[in-house]
């Protein structure tokens, strides 16, 4: 008999998301005896919050960022895997409006969406540029692009694979900024789990085999992105399949580098010193506090 377990993803189901929903759909998770259902929220810091509550979710997807953010309030949750290495958050705008520096901003209408990460990576990205805020204008916008294409901002803020690859596949001109270019080092998509379900060693025993079977997932996505974005838009056939395509080769450049899912003490220490520089932690927090090493 398979052991059920939900799932809490910080997003919908994008290709960033990939190694999740492939893993389950090639057997990965029941191959560990492991039935799995996903749940959504909207952002990093509300699957922070949610995991850190533990009921119903105590483990799934958050950012390296809001991981420490919340471990520096007392959230009770720690970080298990790390599948992004570095912030895959750019800055997207019209290729026309010549906008390719952090400091072509100034003057122009940024729209930011409420409660995202990218919010916080925003800041570190003007502390790193010692950017004036102040001659950036700022509006809010919901979770899509159209406020861009409608032309009622200059600038948003996403994740390469989401926004900005969809109006790729579209046929647009985009050009990007990446946060990762200028100054912006941290941690970004990874697994953490409630600390309380940590320590109780069933749910331990089912937290490792999740790690083993996302890992498997974000391999084939690493290594074959284009069987993944298949696999994939026949999962989803909702997604433009395009769209799909372009999205899972980012998602696989994000994945090289380190193997799929490891965390170091020297990244860990990077992004607990950028959140530092910006007064954005509650308290002092170490490594240790905010992941474990196996």
């Amino acid at each position: 008999m398979l052991e059920k377990v939900e799932i809490l993803l910080d997003w919908r189901a994008l290709p960033t998301y990939a190694g999740f929903y492939l893993a389950r759909a090639m057997g990965a998770f029941e191959r560990r005896g492991l039935e799995v259902a996903f749940a959504e929220t909207q952002g990093a810091m509300s699957s922070a919050a949610m995991i850190g509550e533990g009921k119903p979710y105590w483990i799934g997807s958050s950012s390296g960022i809001a991981t420490a953010i919340g471990r520096a309030k007392g959230q009770p949750i720690k970080s298990l895997a790390v599948y992004y290495p570095k912030s895959p958050t750019v800055i997207f705008t019209r290729t026309e409006d010549r906008i390719a520096h952090p400091r072509d901003l100034y003057g122009k209408t940024l729209g930011l969406v409420p409660g995202s990460i990218t919010n916080e990576e925003l800041r570190a990205l003007i502390a790193a540029n010692k950017l004036d805020r102040s001659k950036i204008k700022e509006t809010t916008v919901e979770w899509n692009a159209y406020a861009l294409v409608d032309k009622k901002v200059d600038a948003l803020i996403d994740y390469d694979e989401m926004a900005p690859s969809e109006l790729i596949a579209e046929g647009r001109r985009i050009t990007m900024i990446r946060l990762s270019d200028f100054g912006v080092r941290a941690y970004s998509l990874n697994l953490i789990v409630n600390d309380a379900a940590w320590a109780d060693p069933a749910r331990r025993a089912i937290a490792e085999k999740i790690v083993d079977a996302v890992q498997e997932g974000y391999n084939m996505v690493r290594e074959r992105p284009g069987d993944a974005a298949t696999h994939f838009s026949n999962l989803f056939p909702r997604l433009a399949p395009r769209f799909v395509d372009r999205s899972m080769v980012t998602v696989s450049q994000q994945l090289s580098g380190p193997p799929t899912g490891i965390q170091t003490h020297a990244g860990w220490e990077a992004t607990i010193k950028t959140l530092e520089s910006l007064s954005l932690l509650a308290k002092p927090i170490t490594v240790d506090e905010v992941a474990i090493f196996n």
